[in-house]
């Protein structure tokens, strides 16, 4: 079995892949947005309309879910202009 290691460009196609996916479940809202993944930790996500906002605040369990399973980040920022509205856990208790 040959191993080969990921480069730059391949962890980058993947990331990229993976955020398709989130946009892909959350179609109505997320693709309007502007989406940032900071250190892998943190995805920011700037909406340009508050109607947006209220779709994702209804929809941030689901949003912050996924966003751990599918990107593996620990926080989900929401902004409306350069204000945060709102910057919740993705972690889940059992």
């Amino acid at each position: 079995m040959l191993l080969t290691e990921l480069n730059i460009d391949d962890l980058n196609q993947l990331m990229h892949l993976r955020v398709e996916r989130l946009l892909h479940l959350f179609a109505s809202t997320l693709p309007n947005c502007l989406i940032q993944i900071d250190a892998g930790e943190l995805l920011s996500v700037y909406c340009p309309d508050s109607t947006i906002v209220d779709d994702l605040l209804d929809e941030l369990d689901d949003l912050c879910h996924h966003a751990w399973i599918i990107l593996g980040v620990n926080t989900v920022a929401l902004y409306f202009g350069e204000e945060e509205i709102l910057q919740a856990s993705t972690y889940i208790p059992e």
